[in-house]
């Protein structure tokens, strides 16, 4: 992780801890502008919309989390959590499966593939 990519996320978790939500946000979205690979702000980031309701960002960001972590089990939870919240209920729950998968150390990616 880059110097300053390190430095947001740090001041993220200040504002996170200090239940600045909004400025979390905004430190984990630099964040991942900063280091795009870097899958611990785009975790960072997706959850912080999902608490500040924002899941037409908070989606994409967790996909972006999904596509870089493909056997993370968080990565497809959280974005269950999210599609769930957005009323995306099918998603949500093909999300959920795949965390299981990658939890038992599967591949989630041939979930619903031929």
């Amino acid at each position: 992780m880059s110097v300053l990519a390190e430095a947001k996320m740090e001041e993220g978790h200040l504002a996170l801890a200090s239940g600045e939500m909004v400025t979390a946000a905004e430190h984990y979205r630099s964040a991942t502008q900063l280091d795009p690979a870097n899958t611990e702000a785009w975790q960072a980031l997706g959850m912080a919309l999902v608490k500040l309701e924002n899941l037409s960002e908070a989606i994409p960001a967790l996909e972006e989390l999904v596509r870089l972590s493909p056997k993370d089990q968080l990565a497809y939870t959280s974005l269950s959590l999210a599609l769930g919240r957005a009323g995306r209920i099918k998603e949500a729950e093909e999300m959920a499966a795949k965390a299981k998968i990658a939890a038992w150390g599967g591949d989630p990616g041939k979930i619903g593939k031929s």
